[in-house]
């Protein structure tokens, strides 16, 4: 029996959303380049399970299942673990549903007999309600430079102050910060 990380990988503005407002992320965009390519890249070769939640998926299940190259590759045929209550079905596959509680679906995906991390794509909602439930053992932040105001935050409403340690940094040529950060438990 294997104990795998829970890597949650988002991109946020200078002052924490990981959407606007109304849900959009586009301005986060301009920001991407061959160097920040190869840190996502990294991160995906190491995940044995694609997690998110319902909305990410619906939106990323059409956009990779119709792109080529290295990364639609490790998006589309790696397994997908996809947390929703009101999906029946999953087109993008192969995807497995998990409708009931987050913490014991989460176990169950971490003492799978399977290689890779659990890495956690998608959007704030979700993020926050795994890091409110303490599920996250590893944040891969990357925080490009613009402040857009408002928004979602994967740390909005936190209970109590969430210290991390940083133990790696890397700066793009956008300007962007990428961080691996752990979880002070």
């Amino acid at each position: 029996m294997t104990d795998r990380k829970v890597v949650l990988k988002m991109v946020t503005s200078l002052d924490g959303f990981a959407t606007s407002p109304d849900g959009t992320h586009e301005w986060m965009f301009e920001f991407f380049g061959d160097d920040s390519g190869e840190w996502n890249r990294r991160a995906l070769a190491e995940a044995g399970v694609h997690a998110m939640g319902r909305r990410s998926y619906e939106i990323m299940g059409p956009h990779w299942a119709a792109s080529k190259g290295p990364i639609a590759t490790a998006m589309n045929e790696k397994p997908k673990a996809v947390f929703s209550h009101m999906l029946r079905k999953a087109e993008w596959g192969p995807a497995e549903i998990f409708g009931g509680d987050l913490s014991a679906a989460i176990a169950e995906l971490k003492a799978r007999d399977d290689e890779g991390t659990i890495l956690v794509h998608g959007g704030p909602t979700f993020a926050r309600s795994l890091t409110h439930l303490g599920l996250v053992d590893e944040y891969q932040l990357t925080t490009v430079p613009i402040a857009i105001g408002a928004g979602r935050s994967p740390f909005a409403e936190l209970d109590a102050h969430l210290k991390f340690d940083i133990l790696e940094e890397e700066r793009f040529q956008s300007g962007a910060l990428a961080q691996i950060l752990v979880p002070r438990r």
